[in-house]
């Protein structure tokens, strides 16, 4: 950028071995270093640094790339573990170049622990990989943590009722009446939805597996345990459970369309479109599968037969929100700029703070050569969700055809620290190289 200034005045640190970087147990035994006082207030296990640790994800990033924005809310922890970072201070309108990161070096502590706003600008020297650890992740991880300490409570204090259902299991294997064990498989599902209320996970899923080993040939226990897996993130605890269930009853609606959306959450939307077409053909009718299908159609970039099933699910039940934003989007894909339009208002309708439904408008009106009318809407959007990619790439471009080339820059930059894919990423650095030969910068790798 031209704003910066080089300066002299520049301190290096982390590991002086910048050309051959952190090995990965090098890189973890530093991050479990930097975790290790969290484990007390947090209430995490000993051992949990080390899971957090194998958690990070790499990036890497192109000289000249920026890495955290200076103002940006963040909410991880950076290490660096090959390559330079620059850190530039804003000082008195000037961005100034304080100090070099290399490899070992971390940074954003308190982005992760207290959200806080970045002081400074982080961009790349050299070719550089980070490793992030977000906030979400140590939450997540620390709510389970809580989550199993009030699953044990719970457990002591309903240690009465366990013997009794002890008892009752007895029982029924002396019997060995079906009807005595449907019967009695009604106390741990009572348990197990009570549990669920109180968001307890680990007294859920034991009380239901307690309940299909009472009806092993009822899917309704294995259903109720993946959805919970599914919820808690475990995708593969969530497939086997639902395997389980479609093999007990292969004509069971809510079984295939969970495994769709299992398929879904991997990636695989042709075997996601099957699973819900198979749900719909079992049980027409049911409004979620119709979104859920839309959904993975609209990923395969089958605009058309997506907005037919988000219209469907809109005429089954009362109108959402999130279906509506995804028709408007898909309409756009799809070139149907005016529908586009109509549904992303129809949304705001119901619900105006919705960053998606302005930048659709913002996109319609950019494509309608109109970058003005554009730029309010873009705006507002980023106002509204700051971390929305989207929005600020059509900033971008309205910047771009507004022939302001610094704040076309800013946006597309800020697109690129948000952008969910490789081939969007390399979409946003086309407009740049462009830009930034134009402003006489160089390009970007």
């Amino acid at each position: 950028m031209s704003g910066i200034v080089h300066t002299q005045e520049v301190a290096l640190t982390g590991n002086q071995a910048v050309d051959s970087g952190l090995s990965p147990a090098e890189a973890r035994r530093l991050v479990q270093q930097r975790l290790e006082p969290l484990v007390v207030p947090w209430g995490l296990k000993e051992s949990d640094p080390h899971r957090l640790a194998r958690r990070m994800q790499a990036r890497t990033y192109a000289p000249g790339e920026i890495i955290v924005p200076q103002g940006v809310r963040g909410d991880c922890l950076g290490l660096v573990v090959r390559g330079q970072v620059a850190v530039y201070a804003d000082q008195r309108g000037t961005a100034r170049l304080v100090v070099v990161l290399l490899p070992g070096s971390t940074f954003g502590e308190a982005m992760l622990l207290e959200e806080r706003s970045s002081h400074a600008t982080l961009r790349a020297l050299t070719w550089c990989e980070v490793w992030f650890l977000r906030r979400t992740d140590l939450q997540a991880l620390s709510q389970t943590r809580r989550a199993e300490r009030r699953s044990a409570t719970l457990w002591r204090l309903v240690g009465t009722s366990a013997l009794l259902l002890t008892l009752m299991l007895v029982a029924i294997l002396v019997l060995s009446l079906p009807q005595t064990r449907t019967a009695i498989s009604l106390v741990p599902k009572g348990i197990g939805q009570l549990c669920s209320q109180q968001g307890y996970d680990t007294c859920t899923i034991q009380a239901w597996q307690v309940a299909s080993n009472l009806e092993p040939t009822d899917p309704n226990p294995y259903l109720a345990i993946g959805a919970l897996h599914f919820g808690r993130g475990d995708i593969a605890a969530a497939k086997q459970a639902f395997e389980a269930a479609q093999a007990l009853d292969p004509e069971a609606p809510e079984a295939y369309n969970n495994m769709g959306l299992v398929y879904a959450r991997q990636g695989e939307h042709e075997q996601a479109i099957a699973a819900f077409q198979q749900a719909l053909a079992l049980e027409p009718g049911i409004a979620a599968t119709e979104h859920n299908l839309a959904l993975s159609l609209q990923a395969t970039r089958a605009y058309e037969e997506a907005v037919e099933h988000y219209q469907a699910a809109l005429a089954l039940g009362e109108p959402q929100t999130s279906t509506l934003i995804n028709m408007a989007i898909a309409h756009f894909e799809a070139g149907q700029s005016a529908e586009a339009a109509d549904t992303a208002r129809r949304a705001l309708a119901y619900d105006d703070s919705l960053a998606p439904a302005y930048t659709v408008l913002g996109a319609v009106s950019l494509e309608a050569h109109q970058p003005e009318e554009a730029l309010p809407d873009l705006e507002q959007a980023i106002a509204l969700d700051a971390t929305y990619g989207p929005a600020h790439f059509y900033l971008g471009l309205v910047y771009k055809s507004l022939e302001q080339p610094e704040k076309a820059i800013a946006a597309f930059e800020q697109a690129l620290i948000t952008a969910g894919s490789e081939d969007t990423r390399n979409k946003i650095r086309r407009h740049l190289d462009e830009l930034y030969g134009a402003d006489g910068q160089g390009t970007v790798p």
